[in-house]
């Protein structure tokens, strides 16, 4: 039996049900994931909004970024976007750049599949 018939008859059968594993799996996991939305909402520092800048860690990692910029001579948008979280919990990581300042916050949050959570910033938090 020469090595090509080996690999072909034994090891690549072997290789096919492993990747074959290991993409179901993946599948698996992917439904476990928690869905939401997240939305900003501001005070009446909203006119001063330039852009808005949104880490969501879970477990350390950063797994997304959201970012918001204004038109110019316009006030910023929605700030608004669809999560999904392995597991239920972690921590937004907001950047918000004003006309006259920028300020970095951090807010944890906890998800609930299909729900969404508000992100209130406070007007004395952009002083």
């Amino acid at each position: 039996m020469s090595r090509y018939d080996l690999f072909r008859r034994r090891i690549a059968p072997i290789a096919f049900f492993l990747v074959i594993g290991l993409i179901a799996k993946d599948s698996c996991e992917k439904d476990q994931r928690t869905h939401t939305t997240v939305e900003l909402v501001f005070g009446a520092a909203k006119p001063r909004v330039r852009e808005v800048a949104v880490d969501v860690v879970v477990d350390g990692d950063t797994i997304t970024t959201f970012r918001r910029i204004a038109q110019p001579d316009a006030m910023i948008g929605p700030c608004r976007f669809e999560l999904a979280v392995p597991g239920d919990h972690g921590e937004l990581r907001i950047d918000v750049e004003l006309s006259d300042a920028h300020h970095q916050l951090t807010r944890r949050f906890y998800a609930v599949d299909g729900g969404t959570i508000q992100v209130t910033i406070r007007d004395d938090e952009l002083r």
